[in-house]
């Protein structure tokens, strides 16, 4: 199956050998000279990843970038920016644009194709996690814009909801700190793009397994959160222990990839009899979750 990509660069050279190699696969390829015609590209042909030169005249890379993410059709295209040295593959990291990598020059073309199959199987995903009614769009302004589950300033607030009503009613709460492991070494080994899917699939994962009841979403940049009411530290263990099970034996991303991912959980519990220790299960399970990955990552921890 042929995928489409688009080539934004002002260096024929380089379009050239990008289009050259991508088309070795057989994927459709599209190009464009400048910023705006890489914007009107991109809502004219929807492609699978966008490859983006950083010195573009009109719009830079960087502006292009931000125009594309801006608009709806173009929101969740991955970007691979193609850097041309070391200083703009470091204005790149800066910019922190979402859902984007960057290869630096001299290109390789297996890089190239690895990154392009990174950013389509990515792209799919997201396209596959992320669609919204318009009736629900009101739920972007408390969705991490990556994996669509709660981000960390709603979880925060739920809880605090939940330990105010564990208190209230002393029924037991917990919550489980999920990390993924070596996270940064995928990123640097099979592109950020391959990465961003990691952390689409465990976030699919983890709803897959929880009750109605349990509040899940992402507390940073590689941690998910569990907030579980009801639940008892012997219960929560067993829930961290079977999301390990899970995690390990599920094959992630790419076929050809078969990566082996893991995750390391800290977990805290409380009968809920004391507001204070409620309030405290997060940090208790941010002690476990350092445990956990200093005695060697793949395991649970309770704090």
């Amino acid at each position: 199956m042929a995928g489409k990509f688009l080539i934004v660069s002002k260096k024929r050279a380089t379009v050239n050998a990008l289009q050259k190699a991508l088309r070795a696969d057989r994927h459709r390829v599209f190009t464009a000279p400048n910023g705006i015609a890489a914007v009107d590209t991109a809502l004219d042909h929807k492609p699978n990843a966008i490859f983006l030169g950083v010195a573009l005249s009109g719009l830079n890379g960087l502006e292009t970038a931000r125009a594309l993410r801006s608009l709806t059709p173009t929101a969740n295209i991955p970007i691979i920016f193609l850097a041309e040295n070391a200083e703009e593959a470091q204005l790149i990291e800066r910019s922190r644009v979402p859902l984007s990598d960057c290869l630096t020059a001299p290109f390789d073309l297996a890089e190239v194709k690895t990154h392009a199959a990174a950013g389509w199987h990515t792209g799919d995903q997201i396209a596959a996690v992320l669609p919204m009614k318009p009736d629900n769009e009101w739920m972007l302004a408390i969705l991490d814009p990556l994996t669509r589950l709660y981000h960390r300033r709603y979880l925060l607030h739920q809880l605090a909801y939940e330990a105010r009503r564990s208190g209230r009613y002393k029924t037991s709460l917990a919550v489980l700190l999920i990390d993924v492991d070596n996270l940064k070494e995928i990123n640097r080994t099979h592109s950020i793009l391959t990465g961003d899917s990691v952390l689409i699939e465990t976030g699919q994962l983890l709803l897959k397994m929880a009750r109605d009841s349990e509040i899940i979403g992402r507390n940073d940049t590689q941690d998910f959160v569990i907030i579980a009411p009801h639940t008892n530290e012997v219960g929560a263990r067993a829930l961290a222990e079977r999301i390990c099970k899970l995690i390990a034996e599920h094959h992630f991303v790419l076929e050809k990839l078969d990566l082996h991912v893991t995750v390391s959980i800290g977990v805290a519990a409380t009968s809920g009899s004391d507001l204070t220790e409620n309030l405290a299960l997060l940090g208790r399970a941010e002690g476990a979750l350092t445990r956990a990955k200093h005695a060697g990552k793949n395991r649970v921890e309770v704090g």
